[in-house]
């Protein structure tokens, strides 16, 4: 069974590193409910949580949400309608150019956001700002868990992308060994930009900082139809999924008020490392 190489991997490589970390660093202590518990059983409890957050919170919207989330899907419903008329209007506007700002914006869609939050938590400590090392822990889970989802989708539908010249609708389901022009629903890259910003956005909740955030996700979003690897359909569906997760996650802990603390401790014998969650 091959994987292409720009599969899940590439886009989490550095959270998984982190996480390991976490797990594989000698005499670690946690703190949960004033409990000694190990990290491991920890993080598998947390991100249990979140999972089941983010299948259970479509059941219980509200009348008003139910109806913007229903309007939202027949959006995409259109979109995939119209896909291939979308993809030539934005092939024949494609410049020198246009392919110059993609390359500038796509970052952002990309690693980028990883390193971005290493540094929001790297400010936390240094700082000693609880928000910021909440942040960085709230986005490094959402991408992930955005990642999962998307890469869930894109074997499962096993679309075309537009440079593979095959249509809108060309469809290779459960393909486990893709070609380069496969794997185009969802938009990996929207997906993560849109996943980051929502969570930037509800923790720093400034007109300013949605504004700057939700811009950046939304170029990263058009770049990639610009560069003809995805349909229009294919990064709006993935942008929603991101945001979902990211304002979902942020907003279920912000309700739960809990705080994640790293701190680093020297002795004669090993460092130690100590993580605290605290409820």
């Amino acid at each position: 069974m091959n994987f292409p190489k720009k599969a899940f991997f590439k886009s989490t490589d550095f959270l998984v590193i982190l996480f390991l970390w976490f797990c594989s660093t000698p005499q670690i202590s946690i703190a949960e409910d004033k409990k000694n518990s190990n990290v491991l059983d920890f993080l598998v409890k947390d991100f249990y949580q979140d999972g089941k957050q983010l299948v259970t919170v479509p059941f219980h919207l509200s009348k008003n949400a139910r109806l913007k989330a229903i309007g939202f899907v027949g959006v995409g419903i259109t979109l995939f309608l119209v896909d291939e008329d979308l993809q030539k209007i934005f092939q024949e506007n494609r410049t020198n150019s246009t392919d110059k700002f993609a390359d500038f914006v796509r970052p952002y869609g990309d690693k980028l956001p990883n390193f971005l939050l290493g540094g929001i938590y790297l400010k936390g400590l240094v700082f000693k700002d609880q928000k910021a090392k909440n942040t960085a822990y709230l986005g490094f889970k959402s991408i992930l868990f955005t990642q999962g989802i998307v890469m869930g989708l894109k074997y499962f539908t096993g679309r075309e992308r537009p440079s593979g010249h095959r249509g809108a609708y060309f469809f290779k389901m459960l393909d486990f060994s893709p070609g380069e022009n496969s794997l185009s629903f969802l938009s990996g890259h929207a997906a993560t930009a849109f996943a980051f910003s929502s969570v930037i956005a509800n923790q720093y909740p400034k007109v300013w900082v949605k504004i700057l955030v939700y811009s950046a996700a939304t170029l990263v979003a058009w770049s990639r139809v610009n560069d003809n690897v995805h349909f229009a359909s294919d990064v709006v569906m993935g942008s929603a999924i991101g945001w979902y997760v990211g304002t979902t996650l942020t907003k279920f802990h912000q309700k739960k008020k809990s705080n994640i603390a790293l701190n680093l401790e020297l002795n004669k014998n090993l460092p130690q490392v100590q993580l605290q969650f605290i409820f």
